[in-house]
């Protein structure tokens, strides 16, 4: 669709915005469809000031960070089950906005997320020193802040590093949605239950390569594959939180499964809670 823009200034010459406007809708066309939301949103704002685009978020879920290479994918068909997308301030503590926002605290309380996060890898240094492979230092440095106004790419947030402290820290299920990878995090201590009616499930999906979204899934959406570190590290007990999402698990395996028949790539494998047990 070419756009041609153009509007009188007082002294009788053109502004022309057919060049931009083209360029935004290639940008658009690009875009998956988490980000084609989040931009058309902010069109919104711009084109009619007097509406705001920023919904409420649901009852306990928003973000924006660096995401570290990591397997997985979204299937094809995926988005009909993403009921909305919500936005956070993209000042490189979104992560942690969008964590406080689902948590209930409120956006600006990004800053106790990132305290209370350190405070779960200091309580817990051995296992998390063993996830982390001896980068737990460089994991809290990313925590560590020395103002409240911008930050540099190095302290945003961190996925998968992160993921596993902030399910723990919170006993929360945490899953992260984006075009090359999907994750789901279950607490790495703590038995599960048995009841999935009142446990709280962020979900957040990564747009634009660098920034973190809120979004609010369809009551039993299927879950990505567990990060591969948690079945590794995660306590005996902990096992339980994976049972209990089984069906979920294997939708998405089953939904992959469909997608690689399609593109004749070999099917992901789809989860077996019976072997959860094994190292």
């Amino acid at each position: 669709m070419e756009c041609e823009l153009t509007q009188d200034t007082e002294d009788g010459s053109e502004l022309d915005m057919s060049t931009e406007m083209n360029a935004l809708w290639k940008h658009f066309r690009s875009l998956d469809v988490i980000g084609k939301r989040v931009l058309k949103s902010k069109v919104r704002e711009l084109a009619f000031p007097s509406t705001s685009s920023i919904c409420p978020p649901p009852e306990k879920v928003k973000t924006k960070g660096r995401v570290k290479k990591s397997k997985g994918m979204k299937p094809d068909g995926y988005d009909p089950y993403i009921d909305d997308i919500f936005d956070v301030a993209a000042d490189g503590n979104c992560g942690f906005r969008a964590i406080a926002l689902l948590l209930g605290f409120g956006e600006e309380c990004w800053s106790l997320v990132r305290k209370r996060l350190d405070q779960e890898i200091v309580s817990h240094v051995t296992p998390y020193d063993r996830l982390f492979t001896g980068r737990i230092k460089e994991v809290r440095d990313s925590l560590m802040i020395s103002g409240l106004g911008v930050q540099p790419m190095d302290k945003w947030l961190s996925i998968p590093d992160m993921g596993y402290v902030i399910a723990t820290a919170y006993n929360i299920i945490l899953v992260t949605f984006g075009l090359t990878f999907s994750m789901t995090f279950f607490p790495m201590r703590g038995s599960h239950s048995g009841s999935t009616k009142n446990d709280c499930i962020c979900c957040i999906g990564f747009v634009n390569g660098n920034h973190w979204v809120p979004l609010r899934m369809k009551d039993g959406f299927p879950m990505p594959d567990i990060a591969p570190g948690w079945k590794q590290y995660r306590t005996n007990e902990a096992t339980s939180w994976a049972i209990a999402y089984t069906g979920r698990l294997q939708h998405w395996g089953y939904l992959l499964g469909r997608l690689s028949r399609v593109t004749q790539n070999p099917p992901r494998e789809t989860v077996d809670a019976m072997s959860l047990d094994e190292p």
